[in-house]
């Protein structure tokens, strides 16, 4: 596989410039250390020129279009081999900036004419790639120091691509062509990986006609990028002398090229440099040690008409040739910078312990960044909040109080701002995520302010974290009282003094039908009839003014409207509640509907079966209730009574038949009152005639004859007390009949139903009470045997 030649990367790792060798295919082949920088692309691998670059082509004065590598190459002409365009760079962060771009297109193991390669009667390769181009990259951000990638206000030893003492030398940092990678070559290249798609191995030149072709041939390479370069470059022999020098070099040191080359380069050095450089290089050649060689550093330089200027220069060798090349970079724009930002920062110095002391003062943490986010000062509150100390915080990017997910971002929404003056975050507060020292993360409020005059942020940090803890109980107590309220069977309504719903439950909405947004903000008297609707506003300004609490802590029932204007029964309970002065009352909604429904059916019931008690026995309305079939049963032991008023139809045919009623129900309801002292049956009146039974039911008559005895006694009692009220149509008399023995009971009729007895002991009770004497009692032999011992009885002749 074709590849380009191996002294292009020492000779461009010394380069000032931002430097690329990029295959056709658009693979990378070398990066040098001023990109890496440029680029920010240390701990990540990068293979293709597209990732970094977008370049752009001018259609019009307005519009632009992206290219991609492999368009921008068929763009160079066969005549130039070179081509400048404009584009963007696409820093590994995630952060774009313009450049521009010189592209030198360099063909693979061809002759070149004139020192530039030639493409007459070439064939494609195989492997796509005809030749290896290279790439200067200078940054165009109006911001100098940031062009430069370093700050205006860093010391000169370190205000260069990057700092000497970092920089590896140059052949540490390509890979080694032998393939063999020792601890020393590991180590550089632990934070620069990028990926050579190329694994070359090192030509061994093994004789003098070989080392000429190469260097014939590389010279014509040197010749194009030299000659492409943004920066002077200079290319000298082991004796110092100048053999190349490129047209940057003229126009910045003000020389011809004749006038250069084959002269000492210390010609271009101030005395104190040029003193002591030949015997550097010459240190360098007799002993192999790179002490200047693949580094940069900054030095004076000299033009032809003896003025100076500070410069940046990197040293590098052209591969096996023996040549030296020196990339020179003029630093009089970026001294300029520099010492105008100091001047800004002038009054600032000036009143540091004043603002200190300002900033000590604070309750709160402040931080002042500038616009790179780096720490200019911190105030005593900022330590015990974050836990560092202030020398340990001055001097760091801000977003070393931040977690990483946050801090990754931050630096480029101030950048965002700078460029665009859109106030994303200044002049504004917000809660973030702010980290410890100790690596634990608080909620705070952050504040951002800017001093125009100084290009200096300010910030306010707030711990807010005892807020943020009392907040969240709150919000744990309303979650719970809202789960609480949602678990209510009943319709729950929470109202302001002026009606207005602020809450409801579920349940609400399933009662009235309103979904729970349309109840919020609505009055009260929605779900009310209009009759009370119109009035309930008044009720409560009633109670707000006069404290007397008329509905307030009381139940009621009320009628309620549904959404669709029907309405429904409920009961209505409010409470008050004080919420830090301001009334808020409660009402809970029962819809009774059901309930009442139930209580109707329930009354109806009872009176229904009150009903049927008064007419049958309580266990014979029980079965008819549960089998309405036909009721007929044999009682062998029941005892019958039958009470007839003497002389009634006489005593009536002088009466009303208002004044009749009026006695019988007076007398008969005395007679009422008995039976259910005695719990006795009885079975119906007919006329003044009034008949009682035990109750019919072999487990109850144990005693029966004895109650119906009793009853007889005091019926009399009752006939005798009547008697002494005075009756207007004066005192009555009755004949009581008992008799004891098998009957026959069963319920008859369907409209009006009737429990009645049938047989001889029936029959025989009647002719007891027709046969009887007037005030007396009398019974059989069979109710005198089973009376028992409490009664005494006279035998009727």
């Amino acid at each position: 596989m074709a590849r380009p030649p191996a002294f292009l990367r020492e000779l461009l790792d010394g380069a000032t410039n931002a430097t690329f060798i990029v295959l056709e295919n658009g693979n990378i082949w070398h990066i040098n250390e001023a990109a890496r920088g440029m680029f920010n692309i240390s701990r990540s691998t990068v293979n293709q020129i597209d990732v970094l670059l977008t370049f752009t082509a001018h259609e019009s004065n307005e519009n632009q279009t992206s290219r991609r590598w492999t368009n921008v190459t068929k763009g160079i002409s066969s005549e130039s081999n070179t081509i400048s365009i404009e584009g963007v760079g696409n820093k590994n962060n995630g952060e774009i900036f313009p450049v521009n771009v010189k592209i030198l297109r360099i063909p693979f193991d061809d002759d070149f004419e004139n020192g530039h390669p030639t493409f007459c009667n070439r064939q494609k390769r195989s492997d796509g790639n005809e030749s290896f181009y290279c790439l200067y990259i200078q940054n165009e951000s109006k911001d100098i120091s940031q062009k430069q990638n370093c700050s205006p206000q860093e010391d000169k030893s370190t205000c260069m691509a990057a700092p000497q003492d970092a920089i590896p030398k140059a052949s540490a940092k390509s890979i080694d062509e032998t393939g063999n990678t020792d601890e020393k070559l590991r180590s550089d290249l632990a934070d620069i990986n990028i990926v050579d798609p190329i694994k070359s191995e090192i030509c061994e030149v093994s004789s003098e006609d070989e080392i000429s072709r190469e260097l014939i041939k590389n010279e014509g390479i040197m010749a194009g990028i030299l000659d492409a370069s943004f920066h002077a470059l200079f290319v000298i022999n082991q004796e110092c002398i100048i053999q190349r020098i490129n047209k940057k070099s003229c126009e910045v040191f003000g020389w011809k090229k004749e006038e250069l080359i084959g002269k000492n380069i210390s010609m271009i050095m101030t005395e104190k440099h040029s003193t002591n450089h030949d015997s550097y290089v010459k240190k360098y050649v007799e002993t192999g040690i790179k002490k200047i060689m693949g580094t940069q550093r900054e030095v004076i330089a000299r033009r032809k008409d003896l003025s100076t200027f500070p410069c940046v220069i990197g040293l590098s060798e052209c591969g096996k040739s023996g040549l030296i090349c020196g990339f020179i970079r003029d630093l009089t724009r970026d001294k300029a910078a520099n010492a105008a930002l100091v001047s800004k920062n002038i009054d600032l110095v000036a009143n540091q312990n004043l603002i200190m002391s300002i900033m000590d003062a604070s309750f709160h943490a402040i931080f002042v960044i500038d616009k790179k986010c780096v720490i200019q000062m911190v105030n005593a509150k900022s330590c015990d909040v974050f836990g560092w100390k202030k020398e340990e915080l001055i001097g760091h990017n801000i977003n070393v109080i931040m977690p990483p997910a946050i801090a990754e971002h931050h630096d480029s929404y101030i950048e965002n701002y700078i460029k665009t003056g859109v106030k994303k975050m200044i002049g504004t507060q917000r809660e973030v995520t702010a980290q410890r020292k100790d690596g634990s993360t608080f909620t705070c409020k952050l504040g951002i302010s800017e001093t125009k005059e100084t290009g200096l942020m300010c910030g306010f940090v707030l711990d807010v974290t005892t807020e943020k803890a009392a907040e969240a109980e709150i919000l744990a107590k309303q979650r719970l009282t809202e789960k609480i309220i949602d678990a209510a069977f009943d319709a729950l309504f929470v109202i302001n003094e002026r009606g207005i719903i602020d809450m409801v439950n579920t349940a609400s909405a399933s009662v009235f039908g309103w979904s729970q947004e349309e109840f919020i903000g609505q009055n009260i008297s929605m779900i009310m009839p209009s009759d009370h609707a119109a009035n309930h506003d008044g009720y409560l300004e009633r109670y707000l003014k006069t404290g007397f609490k008329k509905m307030i802590g009381k139940e009621r029932e009320v009628e309620a409207r549904r959404k669709d204007g029907s309405t429904f029964p409920c009961i209505l309970g409010m409470s008050e509640v004080d919420d830090f002065g301001s009334k808020q009352f409660v009402g809970f909604i029962r819809d009774v509907t059901i309930q009442k429904s139930l209580l109707l059916a329930q009354a109806e019931r009872e009176a229904s079966d009150s009903l049927l008690y008064n007419i049958l026995p309580e266990h014979i309305a029980k079965r008819l209730k549960e089998d309405p079939s036909h009721i007929a049963d044999l009682y062998n032991n029941t005892t019958i009574l039958f009470a007839d008023i003497v002389g009634f139809t006489d005593r009536t045919s002088v009466m009303s038949p208002h004044d009749v009623v009026v006695m019988l129900n007076d007398i008969f309801s005395r007679f009422d009152y008995l039976v259910d002292i005695y719990d006795l049956n009885k079975v119906k009146t007919i006329g003044d005639c009034y008949m009682v039974t035990s109750i019919p039911s072999d487990e109850l008559e144990h005693d029966g004859c004895s109650r119906v005895c009793r009853f007889a006694l005091d019926l009399m009692k009752a006939v005798r007390s009547f008697n002494n009220t005075g009756p207007r149509h004066g005192h009555i008399t009755f004949r009581v009949g008992i008799a004891t023995g098998q009957v026959v009971a069963g319920v008859v009729g369907t409209k009006r139903f009737l429990f009645d007895m049938w047989g001889d002991a029936v029959n025989v009770a009647a002719r007891m009470e027709q046969s009887g004497l007037a005030g007396q009692i009398q019974v059989t032999k069979d109710v005198v045997e089973n009376a028992g011992s409490d009664f005494s009885f006279e035998r009727r002749g």
